[in-house]
């Protein structure tokens, strides 16, 4: 591990942990009263003029994303109001943020741009002075684009789009400008002395940005391993939502992450999920900075570029996901759940227990429904996306009785008998269900749940769930259920459903009511 210092005598003094008998973090990181010190080893491209941009890997993909229109508009808006805001910072125009900027962003996101937008174009000043700023994020934004361009592609299998997405991991990783795809600890990168005066001073603003974030989070579930022509519907849903609520929400606990929003993306690609991640608070760790009047001009600079240095992949060269490479809560803190590697370590984490906002605690490594153990191998299981979250469950009645205990529209996709066939249910206000197989076929047996991965299942075809009953006699008296039937059966919180009664680590007191906290 490279031996450096970021923090002063005193500001180590001042982290102080509330630790409990077996070492977890319990009471969260507090806040560090010294600014980071700047770094021995700072790459020697931070101090260079010019923004130096990297283009697209040349690929048959490349601007797939525009066959989901209005999802390929939203992305591109998303670029629109990060420029805005940091110009009017830049050029001390902060008490524009909440008003006059918020309304311009605003508009944009509702007249969305039809292909994408050069953020240097929209704000000249802080490109002159923070032109290596832009290197990194457009490269990280680069590969969010591309990531999406693959999935949306028509010409390939999935297992052709996976191996390709491992390509351009490693196309990525390789540029100086790259963010590191180890986990981080998330609430030690936001526990510094200017940290949190963004969302705190300008909510409306920041909840746009997180709102980006909560869009540039769980697109990935609704293309991985998704058949291109069921791509779109899902966006119908998902859209929505985000013009809706997502976009105007100020009491988040904490931005959203990867691994919240699309689980099955971030188990399978799980360097990506994190670098994301670190991209985003990246961004917050910028808005911080920017909106800290106390801050010359100079320190501002040095800060930002120290937390640059603090996520670059050069930064964390051959350490180890998983791991601590020194001091726990620190800069090279690469814990993450076991049963989530594409997730850092959250405040008030303990192994795959960790707060989700909206949801409450949540065991990342069971059934959000029944909290039994996920299943191992295929089927896996299924997911639930409702109400702004995605929450994985054991089998196809886990889901659909959780979605049924939630108001608004859903989706769910859910493993099937083959591998390669994905199944994607959406769901109306009133709970009807549409599928994307047509003949989708269930077999339900009501039994003990820790056995309802194999007595909750779809099937592609009646043929195909025949032959699995032929295999397993035990249900060989179960009517099979075309899709009407089996949506009319609920039933609702089962008894091995178990509640995590402890304090929201970011506001102390009682857990939610609803979802995870029900």
């Amino acid at each position: 591990m490279k031996a450096i210092t970021l923090l002063g005598i005193t500001a180590i003094a001042s982290l102080g942990l509330a630790q409990d008998h077996s070492g977890h973090q319990m009471a969260g990181m507090k806040k560090q009263t010294e600014l980071p010190a700047m770094p021995r080893d700072m790459p020697a491209w931070l101090a260079a003029p010019g923004a130096d941009h990297l283009f697209y890997k040349a690929a048959p993909y490349n601007w797939a994303i525009n066959r989901i229109p209005k999802f390929a508009k939203d992305m591109y808006a998303t670029g629109v109001g990060h420029a805005m805001a940091y110009e009017a910072l830049v050029r001390g125009e902060a008490s524009t943020l909440e008003t006059k900027t918020f309304d311009t962003i605003n508009w944009v996101l509702k007249n969305q741009p039809a292909m994408p937008v050069d953020e240097g174009a929209i704000s000249p000043t802080f490109l002159r002075k923070y032109g290596y700023l832009e290197k990194v994020f457009d490269w990280a934004h680069t590969l969010h684009f591309q990531t999406i361009d693959v999935f949306a592609h028509p010409g390939w299998t999935d297992e052709q789009k996976e191996k390709e997405i491992e390509r351009l991991w490693a196309f990525y990783e390789a540029q100086p400008y790259a963010i590191t795809g180890l986990p981080m600890n998330m609430d030690y990168l936001d526990s510094f002395s200017y940290s949190m005066k963004f969302r705190t001073d300008y909510p409306k603003v920041n909840g746009l940005f997180w709102g980006y974030h909560w869009l540039q989070t769980v697109n990935y579930d609704m293309l991985y391993r998704v058949p291109v022509k069921d791509q779109a519907p899902q966006y119908e849903v998902l859209g929505a939502r985000y013009h809706e609520t997502e976009l105007y929400k100020t009491d988040r606990d904490f931005m959203p992450m990867t691994a919240e929003m699309s689980p099955r993306f971030a188990k399978r690609f799980p360097q990506i999920a994190n670098a994301f991640d670190n991209l985003h608070m990246l961004h917050d760790n910028v808005n911080d900075i920017l909106a800290q009047p106390q801050l010359t001009e100079a320190q501002k600079q040095e800060q930002v570029k120290i937390a640059i240095y603090r996520v670059l992949a050069t930064t964390h060269i051959s350490e180890t996901p998983g791991e601590s490479e020194g001091k726990e809560n620190s800069l090279h803190d690469h814990r993450h759940p076991p049963s989530m590697p594409g997730m850092g370590w959250m405040k008030g984490s303990e192994d795959d227990i960790m707060w989700m906002s909206g949801m409450g605690w949540m065991d990342m490594s069971a059934c959000s429904h029944c909290s039994i153990p996920m299943p191992e191998g295929n089927p896996w299981g299924a997911t639930v996306s409702a109400e702004g979250w995605t929450m994985m469950v054991r089998c196809l009645m886990c889901a659909r009785d959780m979605a049924g205990e939630t108001p608004g529209r859903a989706i769910i996709r859910a493993a099937t008998n083959d591998p390669n066939r994905l199944l994607v249910l959406i769901s109306d206000e009133e709970g009807n269900w549409t599928s994307n197989i047509d003949g989708i076929v269930f077999l339900e047996k009501y039994g003990e749940h820790p056995e309802c991965s194999g007595w909750s299942r779809a099937f592609t075809t009646l043929a195909a769930l025949e032959k699995y009953v032929s295999e397993n006699p035990e249900y060989k008296d179960t009517k099979p259920l075309n899709l009407a039937e089996w949506a009319a059966l609920n039933h609702g919180t089962p008894d091995t459903y178990r509640k995590i009664d402890k304090p929201n680590p970011y506001k102390p007191g009682p857990p939610p009511a609803k979802g995870g906290g029900r």
